[in-house]
Protein backbone atom coordinates (compact mmCIF):
# COMPACT_ATOMS: atom_id res chain seq x y z
CA UNK A 1 0.00 0.00 0.00
CA UNK A 2 1.50 3.14 -0.78
CA UNK A 3 2.24 5.22 1.64
CA UNK A 4 1.33 9.61 2.46
CA UNK A 5 4.17 10.98 1.54
CA UNK A 6 4.76 15.04 2.08
CA UNK A 7 7.58 16.05 -0.07
CA UNK A 8 6.74 19.88 0.08
CA UNK A 9 6.22 20.23 3.93
CA UNK A 10 9.04 21.24 6.36
CA UNK A 11 8.00 20.01 9.66
CA UNK A 12 7.67 21.96 12.74
CA UNK A 13 5.95 19.28 15.09
CA UNK A 14 3.71 16.27 14.68
CA UNK A 15 1.87 15.54 17.80
CA UNK A 16 -0.71 14.02 18.76
CA UNK A 17 -3.83 15.86 20.93
CA UNK A 18 -4.84 12.60 23.01
CA UNK A 19 -5.60 9.57 22.97
CA UNK A 20 -8.66 8.50 21.27
CA UNK A 21 -11.59 8.65 23.09
CA UNK A 22 -13.72 5.35 22.60
CA UNK A 23 -16.70 2.46 23.93
CA UNK A 24 -15.77 0.62 26.83
CA UNK A 25 -16.97 -2.95 26.73
CA UNK A 26 -19.49 -4.11 29.31
CA UNK A 27 -18.39 -6.85 31.85
CA UNK A 28 -19.81 -9.54 32.74
CA UNK A 29 -21.25 -8.00 36.05
CA UNK A 30 -23.45 -6.19 34.05
CA UNK A 31 -25.00 -9.08 32.44
CA UNK A 32 -25.04 -11.24 35.69
CA UNK A 33 -27.08 -8.42 37.43
CA UNK A 34 -29.53 -7.98 34.77
CA UNK A 35 -29.87 -11.95 35.27
CA UNK A 36 -30.73 -10.88 39.28
CA UNK A 37 -33.39 -8.58 38.02
CA UNK A 38 -31.19 -5.49 39.18
CA UNK A 39 -31.64 -3.45 36.14
CA UNK A 40 -33.22 -0.69 37.98
CA UNK A 41 -36.09 1.29 36.89
CA UNK A 42 -37.81 0.04 33.72
CA UNK A 43 -40.89 2.05 33.20
CA UNK A 44 -40.37 5.87 31.61
CA UNK A 45 -42.07 8.64 33.51
CA UNK A 46 -42.76 10.62 30.04
CA UNK A 47 -45.62 8.98 27.99
CA UNK A 48 -45.15 10.92 25.39
CA UNK A 49 -41.61 8.52 24.96
CA UNK A 50 -43.34 5.58 23.89
CA UNK A 51 -44.29 7.18 20.57
CA UNK A 52 -41.12 6.44 19.26
CA UNK A 53 -39.74 3.41 21.88
CA UNK A 54 -41.54 1.35 24.53
CA UNK A 55 -40.34 0.31 27.63
CA UNK A 56 -39.84 -3.03 26.59
CA UNK A 57 -38.12 -2.32 23.71
CA UNK A 58 -35.92 -0.12 25.41
CA UNK A 59 -35.34 -2.54 28.44
CA UNK A 60 -34.76 -5.52 25.49
CA UNK A 61 -32.13 -3.15 23.87
CA UNK A 62 -30.47 -2.12 27.05
CA UNK A 63 -30.11 -6.33 27.71
CA UNK A 64 -29.08 -7.40 24.39
CA UNK A 65 -25.11 -8.70 24.78
CA UNK A 66 -23.88 -7.78 21.47
CA UNK A 67 -21.23 -9.70 19.58
CA UNK A 68 -19.99 -8.91 16.04
CA UNK A 69 -20.61 -11.74 13.67
CA UNK A 70 -17.15 -13.35 12.86
CA UNK A 71 -16.73 -12.10 9.33
CA UNK A 72 -17.68 -9.21 8.35
CA UNK A 73 -18.05 -6.68 5.20
CA UNK A 74 -17.79 -3.27 6.25
CA UNK A 75 -19.13 -0.12 4.54
CA UNK A 76 -17.69 3.18 4.99
CA UNK A 77 -19.42 6.56 4.99
CA UNK A 78 -17.70 9.92 5.74
CA UNK A 79 -19.79 12.89 6.52
CA UNK A 80 -18.61 16.30 5.25
CA UNK A 81 -15.93 16.46 2.64
CA UNK A 82 -13.69 14.10 1.94
CA UNK A 83 -12.36 16.21 -1.64
CA UNK A 84 -9.75 18.62 -1.79
CA UNK A 85 -10.33 18.74 -5.96
CA UNK A 86 -9.94 23.02 -5.56
CA UNK A 87 -6.38 22.88 -4.58
CA UNK A 88 -4.00 20.80 -7.12
CA UNK A 89 -4.13 17.70 -8.03
CA UNK A 90 -0.90 16.26 -5.67
CA UNK A 91 -3.77 17.21 -2.34
CA UNK A 92 -6.39 15.81 -4.81
CA UNK A 93 -4.90 12.46 -4.84
CA UNK A 94 -3.29 12.37 -1.18
CA UNK A 95 -7.30 12.95 0.32
CA UNK A 96 -7.95 9.66 -1.76
CA UNK A 97 -4.76 7.93 -0.21
CA UNK A 98 -6.55 8.53 2.66
CA UNK A 99 -9.70 6.62 1.93
CA UNK A 100 -7.52 3.75 0.23
CA UNK A 101 -5.62 3.64 3.80
CA UNK A 102 -8.53 3.24 5.77
CA UNK A 103 -9.72 0.79 3.50
CA UNK A 104 -6.43 -0.75 4.35
CA UNK A 105 -6.42 -0.88 7.66
CA UNK A 106 -10.08 -2.74 7.92
CA UNK A 107 -9.27 -5.37 5.56
CA UNK A 108 -6.08 -6.30 7.88
CA UNK A 109 -8.38 -7.45 10.44
CA UNK A 110 -8.78 -11.33 10.22
CA UNK A 111 -12.51 -10.70 11.01
CA UNK A 112 -13.20 -8.44 8.03
CA UNK A 113 -13.16 -9.80 4.79
CA UNK A 114 -14.14 -6.96 3.37
CA UNK A 115 -14.12 -2.92 3.44
CA UNK A 116 -15.37 -0.27 1.19
CA UNK A 117 -16.30 3.06 1.26
CA UNK A 118 -20.44 2.41 0.41
CA UNK A 119 -21.09 3.95 -3.28
CA UNK A 120 -22.00 7.53 -3.51
CA UNK A 121 -25.73 6.70 -4.73
CA UNK A 122 -26.50 4.49 -1.85
CA UNK A 123 -25.53 7.60 0.33
CA UNK A 124 -29.24 8.38 1.66
CA UNK A 125 -30.24 11.74 1.88
CA UNK A 126 -31.69 11.82 5.24
CA UNK A 127 -29.76 11.04 8.35
CA UNK A 128 -31.33 8.24 10.12
CA UNK A 129 -30.30 5.06 11.52
CA UNK A 130 -33.28 3.37 9.33
CA UNK A 131 -32.31 5.12 6.18
CA UNK A 132 -28.39 4.39 6.75
CA UNK A 133 -29.58 0.38 7.77
CA UNK A 134 -31.29 0.31 4.27
CA UNK A 135 -28.78 1.28 2.45
CA UNK A 136 -26.06 -0.71 3.85
CA UNK A 137 -28.01 -3.80 3.47
CA UNK A 138 -28.42 -3.12 -0.06
CA UNK A 139 -24.53 -3.14 -0.12
CA UNK A 140 -24.79 -6.48 2.25
CA UNK A 141 -23.30 -4.62 4.47
CA UNK A 142 -22.67 -6.46 8.20
CA UNK A 143 -21.50 -3.61 9.96
CA UNK A 144 -21.63 0.43 8.89
CA UNK A 145 -18.81 2.67 9.52
CA UNK A 146 -19.83 6.35 9.92
CA UNK A 147 -17.52 9.22 10.66
CA UNK A 148 -16.79 13.15 10.64
CA UNK A 149 -14.54 15.00 10.46
CA UNK A 150 -14.01 18.77 11.84
CA UNK A 151 -11.19 20.31 11.11
CA UNK A 152 -9.61 24.29 12.14
CA UNK A 153 -6.38 25.45 10.52
CA UNK A 154 -4.70 28.56 11.98
CA UNK A 155 -2.39 30.48 10.53
CA UNK A 156 0.51 32.95 11.70
CA UNK A 157 2.14 35.04 9.60
CA UNK A 158 5.69 35.95 10.13
CA UNK A 159 7.69 39.37 8.77
CA UNK A 160 11.38 37.62 8.38
CA UNK A 161 10.57 34.08 8.41
CA UNK A 162 7.99 31.65 6.18
CA UNK A 163 4.44 31.56 7.18
CA UNK A 164 3.29 28.35 9.66
CA UNK A 165 0.21 26.92 9.91
CA UNK A 166 -1.56 24.39 12.05
CA UNK A 167 -4.63 22.40 11.55
CA UNK A 168 -6.27 20.36 14.43
CA UNK A 169 -8.65 17.50 12.91
CA UNK A 170 -11.56 15.76 15.43
CA UNK A 171 -12.99 12.64 13.99
CA UNK A 172 -16.23 11.18 15.37
CA UNK A 173 -17.43 7.27 14.25
CA UNK A 174 -19.86 5.07 15.01
CA UNK A 175 -19.90 1.48 14.56
CA UNK A 176 -23.79 0.39 13.17
CA UNK A 177 -24.75 -3.10 13.32
CA UNK A 178 -26.85 -3.40 10.10
CA UNK A 179 -29.08 -6.13 11.68
CA UNK A 180 -29.97 -4.85 15.22
CA UNK A 181 -29.88 -1.59 14.81
CA UNK A 182 -27.37 -1.54 17.69
CA UNK A 183 -24.67 1.19 18.08
CA UNK A 184 -22.03 -1.04 19.99
CA UNK A 185 -18.80 0.95 19.44
CA UNK A 186 -17.56 4.41 19.16
CA UNK A 187 -14.99 6.56 18.84
CA UNK A 188 -12.97 9.98 18.73
CA UNK A 189 -9.78 10.94 17.69
CA UNK A 190 -7.84 14.26 17.53
CA UNK A 191 -4.43 14.96 15.79
CA UNK A 192 -2.99 17.99 15.03
CA UNK A 193 0.13 19.18 12.53
CA UNK A 194 2.40 21.96 12.03
CA UNK A 195 4.24 23.22 9.35
CA UNK A 196 5.80 26.25 6.84
CA UNK A 197 5.26 27.37 4.00
CA UNK A 198 7.83 27.04 1.62
CA UNK A 199 9.02 27.99 -1.95
CA UNK A 200 7.55 24.91 -3.68
CA UNK A 201 4.00 25.45 -2.30
CA UNK A 202 1.92 27.34 -4.76
CA UNK A 203 0.84 29.50 -2.35
CA UNK A 204 -0.52 29.95 1.43
CA UNK A 205 -3.89 28.53 0.78
CA UNK A 206 -1.88 24.93 -0.55
CA UNK A 207 0.33 24.93 2.83
CA UNK A 208 -3.05 24.76 5.06
CA UNK A 209 -4.74 22.38 2.85
CA UNK A 210 -1.91 19.99 3.23
CA UNK A 211 -1.44 20.52 7.23
CA UNK A 212 -4.70 19.47 7.48
CA UNK A 213 -4.78 16.76 5.19
CA UNK A 214 -2.35 15.16 7.46
CA UNK A 215 -3.81 15.75 10.64
CA UNK A 216 -6.85 13.78 9.27
CA UNK A 217 -5.09 11.36 7.48
CA UNK A 218 -3.26 10.61 11.55
CA UNK A 219 -6.77 10.90 13.26
CA UNK A 220 -8.41 8.56 10.71
CA UNK A 221 -5.73 5.78 11.13
CA UNK A 222 -6.84 6.13 14.77
CA UNK A 223 -10.16 5.59 14.41
CA UNK A 224 -8.48 2.54 11.85
CA UNK A 225 -6.55 1.15 14.79
CA UNK A 226 -9.59 1.15 17.22
CA UNK A 227 -12.25 -0.47 14.75
CA UNK A 228 -9.91 -3.08 14.75
CA UNK A 229 -9.13 -3.45 17.97
CA UNK A 230 -13.68 -3.62 18.59
CA UNK A 231 -13.49 -6.62 16.24
CA UNK A 232 -10.60 -7.93 17.92
CA UNK A 233 -12.54 -8.18 21.41
CA UNK A 234 -15.64 -9.92 20.07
Amino acid sequence: MKKLIFPLLSVLALAGCGAPVSTVDRSDVYYESLARGQAGETQSLFTSDEAILSAEDIAKILAHRYTAPPHNRIGVIALGRTFWFGYSEELARTGTDIQTDMVAKLRASPRVYDASYLPTLLIPEKRTVGHYREAAARYQADLLLIYQAACRTYDKYRFFAPDEAKSYCNVEAVILDVRTGIVPFTVTTSRDFMTRKNKEDLNFRETKARAELKALADALAEVGDEVVGFLARQ
